[in-house]
């Protein structure tokens, strides 16, 4: 009992260190589960075909201005399971009359992860005159 009670109270006395230590450790824990996939890793993954649900704009804050940045949101389907996504969708150089939100229901190739089906890599594409690349969490 003695053990216990000097043990609760160190952690006590040293409560902001052991709390700073545990922010840290969720911080490492968290960026490993939601890091981006390398597309050489997903280079092998099986395919699927997956539908855009949404798109929406994202105003992304710079050093030089505000620039918005259209994000798609998608949903695929591996063994009767349904599992989503998010794209970041940008106009391509080729000239059109398009606006983002007519991706809606268009259909997209999407890697997955066998092992991890919630774990996808969406390959870089033209649709309908607009770029899709892999979404950057930092921007929303």
């Amino acid at each position: 009992m003695l053990v216990m009670s000097s043990a609760v109270g160190l952690i006590v006395r040293h409560y902001p260190i052991v709390l700073l230590a545990l922010c840290a450790l969720g911080t490492v824990v968290v960026w490993f589960v939601r890091r981006p996939v390398p597309p050489e890793k997903a280079a092998n993954w099986p395919l699927t075909e997956g539908t855009i649900q949404s798109v929406y704009n994202v105003v992304v804050r710079t050093a030089e201005h505000p620039d918005t940045l259209y994000v798609g949101e998608f949903t695929y389907i591996v063994n009767n399971d349904y599992y989503s996504g998010r794209l970041t969708i940008s106009r391509s150089f080729s000239a059109h009359d398009h606006s983002a939100e007519d991706l809606i229901n268009q259909k997209i190739q999407v890697r997955y992860d066998p092992r991890k089906p919630e774990k996808f890599f969406v390959p870089q594409a033209d649709l309908g005159g607009f770029l899709l690349d892999p979404y950057n969490e930092a921007f929303g």
